[in-house]
C-alpha cells in the first residue's frame, strides 16, 4: 500500500503501532524503563505526543501512514507510520525569526514531566542530545531540509517494505521540493534500513547522563539526492 496522510482519526491506530514497535528499540527502554509498571501513563503521554503530531494546526510536522490487511479480521489497518519535521515551509514563509512548534515540550507541560513510566534524566538526555547534534550537524545547512523524527512498523508487518515505502515517499518529497536533504538520528534498529536506502552516516554520537555507565549509540545520517 502507498503511504497516505495521517489524520486525527488515526490517533489510536498510530499509538498502537508505536507502543508495539518501539519496545524493540534500545532507546525506548532507555527512556521508559517503567512502562510495564505504569501502562496507563505510558499510553497516555505517548498518545498525547502523537495527537500533537497529527493536529492540522501543528503544520511543522507531517505524519504519513501505511495500511495493510489484517488477516485475522480481513480489514485494512494502519501498520506503519513516519513523522517528519517539515518546518522548512513555515521557515521560508515567516523568515529566520520563526519559532518551530515543539510537541515534546507541550507534552511535558501537560503532565509529561511527572509521568511515572519514564526515567526523566534519560529522557531529557535523549531529547537534548539529539537537539544538540541536530544544531551542530544540520542546522547550518539552512531551512531547506526535512528531518525524520519517528519511523515505526508493527512487528508482525515488518520486513514487508512498509518502512521503506515511507522513507521513499519522503525522499521523493526532497527531490520534488528541491530541498537539500533529509536527516535522521538512527538507532541500531533503523541503521541498516537507512544505509540500504542510500543515507550516508555523518557522525556517531552518544546519549549519556553524566556519571552513568549506561549510554545509547546513535548515528546521525543524511539523505541527499545525488549522494548515494
Amino acid at each position: 500500500m502507498k503511504p497516505r496522510l495521517g489524520l486525527p482519526s488515526d490517533l489510536d491506530a498510530v499509538t498502537d503501532v508505536i507502543l508495539s514497535a518501539m519496545v524493540l528499540d534500545p532507546q525506548w527502554d532507555y527512556r521508559f524503563p517503567w512502562r510495564l509498571e505504569y501502562p496507563d501513563d505510558h499510553r497516555k503521554y505517548t498518545r498525547m505526543l502523537i495527537e500533537y503530531f497529527l493536529r492540522p494546526d501543528y503544520d511543522d510536522w507531517l505524519v504519513m501512514v501505511v495500511e495493510d490487511l489484517d488477516e485475522d479480521d480481513g480489514q485494512y489497518k494502519v501498520v506503519a507510520f513516519g513523522v517528519w519535521d517539515v518546518s522548512f515551509a513555515n521557515k521560508q514563509k515567516y523568515g529566520p525569526g520563526y519559532k518551530t512548534q515543539d510537541p515534546v515540550t507541550r507534552v511535558e507541560e501537560n503532565g509529561g514531566s511527572t509521568r511515572r513510566d519514564a526515567n526523566h534524566e534519560h529522557f531529557n538526555a535523549f531529547w537534548k542530545g539529539q537537539m544538540r547534534e541536530y544544531k551542530k550537524l544540520f542546522a547550518p545547512i539552512g531551512p531547506e531540509q526535512i528531518h525524520l523524527q519517528i519511523l515505526a512498523t508493527l512487528p508482525d508487518f515488518q520486513r514487508r517494505g512498509h518502512g521503506s515505502s515511507l522513507c521513499k515517499w519522503a525522499m521523493e518529497l526532497v527531490r520534488r521540493q528541491s530541498l537539500k536533504d533529509m536527516s535522521v538520528m538512527a538507532s541500531p534498529m533503523g541503521y541498516e534500513l537507512y544505509t540500504w536506502l542510500g543515507f550516508q552516516r555523518v557522525e556517531e554520537f552518544y546519549i549519556q547522563v553524566p556519571g552513568e555507565d549506561e549510554k545509547l549509540t546513535l548515528q546521525a545520517m543524511i539523505y541527499r539526492p545525488g549522494l548515494s
